[in-house]
């Protein structure tokens, strides 16, 4: 490499650093007032039209961080990567020292690239999409912070670090989730979206602190660490993962990695804590797409990567949770995308149901797939909603699928891309999605085959509900009454862009066309769920493998040709014979509901709580102090009355109760 490579790659901490200078940049350039000399008006210091070329400037240097991150990465000998870890002191009270820096590895190439391309993609996208807004530079001021915030996290070398970045990229989605604010959908969708990371996160954080009571005396002693290193450092999780399963009980190693998985259960839509991603659709479509599909909900899935170590050593109790819970979001997120009608809500459970499937992934051991995963689904996902945003502008912000149709005429470049993302995300053709879920599909065969079956059938209706999307919007008769403007060259651009890679990507590292294969250099997995790659085509497992999930996707395809193209069958009938099921789907398996009630319940209960406890225990009290003083007060009036006997009685009296207490306690 030259010496402009090394300069990027040796610089990794300035990744951060420029979106963070952006954002301060715009922040306190718009806040600025300067008085023209001419006509005495006064603007901002920094014109609007600065915003989007800083955040842009700011993304595009970290992209060539990335491309010189990769060329290191393709460098490396594929059986043993090298990685790099530059820490500076952050905090340090005796022998307790924390410390933030920049980690290079493979998996951080791979997050690193996803976040710097997709967001300077969909900022490009945006100027086009937000570009008459009243709060455009606001927008890309939030959206510089959003990239600080991630990649901060991306880059972190130990858990402190990563965590921080974590609320950080919570804050940051609760500013643009809620940035048409005054919208109350808006308002109470980023609010949501805050509360509920906040109970995934509080569990996150007592894992960390769980994790740093049982191993603070093995850090501070450096055990198999060179000195310099950070506590809590992802480097010597392999390690500390030896010394833990040698020294703790089975039952307190998986509740504290169940604690940290509370943090992406959250963070990655989970369930039940998925409640929260589908009303975020209420943000602007760009926030939509960088946010809810190719980034911060991709987070969670990274966090699982970076502890994976200390997870894998709960096969009996961990791993199950992790597999599980991954496989019910799943199935729940595709089941309730079938009957959305609102384009970017069927999209987002369909982000939850893929994100379901990497968890899953992480919680079979095939910890290879669950990355690979992720890394495809970013660009075919962001893709999707991205064409959704350009059908809604197009449309008037029209969302409704019911009210669009016929619409691939009008905006040809959005419903091809689209119909390549749908491609994809079902996993046709060896297009992207075919690689990296058949490898999930591959490992869930060898570890377990109830597994296999639901996502195999969770696949095929995935299939289904995506073209239906595709059918409802872009084929048949236009069924709406907006006027239908003609495509955005600005917003079309970065759909082609992200067309290549949904389409290619899986093939190019699949190993298959003879370049490295992505899991060589993502390689940890346990020991006993060995890793299936794509480029082991001959292997008859994977051969069964990719053929019934092609069956199954091309009859899922069918069903909904038949639905919602030719029309063979009426939908009405169908829900009628599956009303219990499609009742549950409609209804969100009335998860919000039963969140209201007890969110409801619980303040109705408590309120009552705390006026009874007000009423009968504090006033009670009080009342109680009040009444003792006044009884007091009185005896000690009518004893002071001025009569020398009196004085004398009172003293006698008081004398003679001494003495009996003294015989009482001492002579008794």
């Amino acid at each position: 490499m030259n010496w402009f490579s090394d300069f990027f790659l040796n610089n990794l901490w300035l990744v951060p650093l420029y979106p963070l200078l952006a954002f301060l940049s715009i922040s306190i350039g718009r806040a600025t007032q300067v008085t023209c000399p001419k006509t005495g008006e006064k603007t901002a210091l920094l014109p609007q039209i600065f915003a989007p070329i800083l955040t842009m400037t700011a993304t595009g240097l970290g992209l060539l961080h990335a491309i010189s991150a990769i060329q290191w990465l393709f460098a490396q000998p594929h059986e043993a990567v090298q990685a790099v870890e530059r820490n500076w002191t952050w905090l340090s009270a005796g022998n307790l020292e924390l410390k933030i820096g920049t980690l290079l590895d493979a998996n951080s190439v791979l997050m690193l690239t996803v976040v710097t391309f997709v967001s300077l993609l969909i900022q490009y996208y945006t100027h086009g999409y937000m570009r008459h807004d009243k709060g455009y530079a606001k927008f890309f001021g939030y959206l510089a912070l959003f990239n600080f915030s991630m990649l901060g996290l991306v880059l972190a070398t130990n858990l402190p670090q990563m965590y921080m970045f974590w609320e950080l990229v919570g804050v940051s989605s609760y500013l643009l989730i809620g940035f048409w604010f005054h919208k109350p959908a808006a308002a109470a969708a980023s609010l949501k979206a805050f509360l509920v990371n906040r109970v995934g996160d509080f569990g996150f954080l007592i894992g960390i602190l769980f994790l740093l009571f049982f191993s603070l005396n093995w850090w501070q002693g450096y055990v198999g660490l060179h000195p310099e290193q950070a506590l809590l450092s992802f480097q010597g999780f392999e390690s500390l993962a030896g010394f833990m399963s040698q020294t703790l009980p089975p039952w307190l190693l998986g509740t504290i990695a169940i604690l940290i998985f509370a943090g992406p259960m959250a963070k990655s839509a989970q369930f039940p804590l998925h409640t929260w991603l589908p009303d975020a659709m209420e943000g602007p479509t760009p926030i939509s797409a960088l946010i809810h599909a190719a980034t911060m909900v991709a987070a969670g899935v990274y966090l699982i990567a970076r502890v994976f170590p200390i997870i894998s050593i709960s096969p009996d109790m961990a791993m199950p949770f992790i597999t599980w819970t991954g496989v019910i979001t799943a199935v729940v997120g595709a089941i309730i995308a079938v009957s959305q009608t609102d384009i970017k809500k069927a999209l987002a459970y369909s982000t939850m149901s893929q994100l379901g499937f990497m968890v899953a992934a992480m919680g079979l051991g095939a910890y290879t797939a669950g990355l690979f995963h992720l890394f495809t689904h970013a660009f075919f996902k962001a893709m999707l909603f991205l064409c959704s945003g350009s059908v809604i502008h197009a449309c008037e912000d029209e969302q409704d699928m019911r009210q669009m149709g016929g619409l691939f005429k009008k905006l040809p470049i959005t419903g091809l891309t689209y119909l390549i993302g749908t491609i994809a995300i079902s996993g046709l053709f060896w297009t992207s999605g075919f690689w990296s879920k058949d490898e999930i599909l591959a490992a869930a065969l060898h570890e377990n085959t109830a597994v296999y079956a639901i996502l195999t059938a969770t696949a095929g209706l995935t299939a289904f509900y995506m073209f239906r999307t595709f059918f409802m919007t872009f084929m048949g008769d236009y069924r709406g009454k907006a006027h239908v403007h003609h495509e955005d060259k600005v917003m079309t651009l970065p759909l082609q862009i992200l067309a290549v890679p949904s389409i290619f990507i899986g093939l190019v590292l699949s190993g298959f066309v003879g370049l490295p294969a992505f899991g060589d250099y993502i390689t940890y997995s346990l020991q006993n769920a060995p890793e299936h790659h794509p480029h082991s085509l001959l292997d008859a497992m994977f051969n069964q493998v990719g053929n019934i999930s092609q069956l199954v996707a091309l009859v899922g395809v069918a069903l909904s040709s038949a639905f919602y193209y030719f029309k063979v069958f009426k939908t009405d009938g169908v829900k009628k014979v599956l009303a219990p099921l499609y009742n549950l789907s409609q209804n969100k398996f009335y998860m919000d509901d039963i969140y209201d009630g007890i969110v409801e319940g619980g303040v109705l209960l408590q309120s009552q709580l705390n006026a009874g406890f007000d009423k009968y225990v504090i006033d009670g009290l009080v009342n109680l102090v009040g009444t003792v003083t006044l009884l007091l007060g009185k005896l000690v009036t009518r004893l002071n009355s001025g009569r020398l006997q009196t004085y004398v009685a009172t003293i006698g009296f008081g004398v003679v109760g001494v003495w009996l207490l003294y015989q009482w306690m001492f002579k008794g």
